[in-house]
């Protein structure tokens, strides 16, 4: 039998499944670039509902005449343990643009070399490299650590490398994947505000922001909120998960060796949410060899949901004890209104608010009906699981 991929498999087209609708549509939004129209984009989902997999495929769709470029915050924040910083933002942003310029024309090729050069002396402090500025038109840091030259040599970059191609190339796609994270700056909202400011004023640049958060959560409205940096200008699209009738299909087309009841098929619908990393990871733990009804459903899912859910194991050993502890607070006690949580946490007012918006922009809490809730249904499953057959939650 197959194995689904936990990942973003190499192969896109192998794995790819009813998502055409929203191809279409984001494809719409970008070729506009073909028109000097730039529209800047921001998609939602939560985790593990597949944006990461559609933006890429989206990519790769896109016709020779638009440049593209991808960075994932989270790995900028993984290998910092937590430390992010606009400028390591900027930097990641620069190799990332500059990397298509290598097999272009050859004025953007030489830009390559020299902007390559220049990324590496950024990386040793010494932001006097000038030939840059010569090869590009962009003012170059002559200043050490001096940010707002460097931002603005970034920021400039994609459209100068639109205007230098002589109509070669129309547009650059930048997409700047779990953007959430962002909140983890010490003031998000002027870093939103200085892309807002670049962008309003170029023709060919579409930034395309997508992170694990919901449309309600603060990241999304310091970044497209009425009182935002890009003031609800933002074109906002929402990924969701499978519907069952596309979750059962997807099972037939993917791994057509399992077998289902339609008690079964249902019971596997609930467990995963129609969410494809959970679709995937489940159905990597079943045989082909037996029909699953709803009783065995329930059984596995529940043998095997440290492979199911590990997704969030891995997340939660990133996570703070603050950050835990609400987290299990919610869970023991049900959706819970402020002054409800605050009771029951170890915490001053001010501690609170400050790890809870943490968590919401990671994705994990929402609020609703004026209550916090637990987002995720699987990271609540294999927390209440683990609580139960040790006795204590995962440290």
């Amino acid at each position: 039998m197959p194995i689904l991929p936990l990942g973003i498999p190499t192969d896109l087209d192998k794995y790819f499944y009813n998502r055409e609708k929203e191809l279409i549509t984001l494809n719409s939004f970008l070729n506009t670039l073909n028109y000097d129209v730039a529209n800047q984009i921001l998609v939602t989902g939560h985790r593990g509902v597949g944006k990461s997999f559609l933006l890429k495929k989206l990519l790769t769709e896109l016709p020779d005449n638009i440049l593209t470029a991808y960075i994932d915050i989270s790995k900028i924040f993984g290998i910092q343990k937590g430390k992010i910083t606009e400028e390591l933002i900027m930097n990641s942003l620069l190799e990332a643009m500059n990397e298509p310029l290598r097999e272009e024309m050859d004025d953007l090729t030489k830009a390559y070399d020299i902007v390559k050069d220049l990324i590496r002396k950024i990386r040793q402090k010494k932001f006097d490299f000038k030939e840059a500025g010569a090869a590009m038109g962009i003012a170059i840091p002559d200043i050490k650590d001096n940010y707002e030259k460097l931002s603005k040599f970034v920021m400039e970059f994609p459209q100068r490398v639109v205007e230098l191609s002589d109509g070669e190339i129309n547009g650059f796609v930048i997409v700047i994947d779990e953007f959430q994270l962002i909140g983890e700056l010490e003031s998000p909202e002027a870093f939103f505000w200085m892309f807002r400011s670049y962008t309003q004023e170029q023709d060919n640049v579409s930034y395309i922001f997508t992170g694990s958060t919901s449309s309600t959560s603060d990241i999304v409205g310091k970044i497209n909120g009425i009182k935002g940096a890009f003031g609800g200008r933002m074109t906002q699209y929402a990924v969701d998960p499978f519907t069952s009738e596309e979750t059962e299909g997807y099972l037939k087309e993917k791994v057509s060796e399992l077998k289902f009841t339609e008690s079964g098929l249902n019971r596997f619908y609930k467990c995963t949410g129609g969410y494809p990393a959970y679709i995937n990871s489940f159905c990597n733990t079943m045989s082909g060899d037996v029909e699953y009804d709803d009783k065995m459903v329930i059984e596995t899912f529940y043998e095997k949901i440290e492979q199911i859910a590990i997704m969030w194991t891995s997340i939660w050993a990133t996570l703070s004890d603050k950050e835990k502890d609400i987290i299990t607070t919610v869970i023991e006690n049900g959706p819970l209104s402020w002054s409800d949580l605050l009771a029951k946490v170890d915490f001053s007012n001010k501690t609170l608010a400050k790890y809870v918006n943490i968590i919401r922009n990671k994705g994990i809490l929402s609020h609703s009906d004026k209550k916090y809730m637990i987002d995720d249904h699987m990271l609540s499953a294999w927390l209440k699981y683990k609580k139960e057959q040790d006795g204590f939650y995962p440290p």
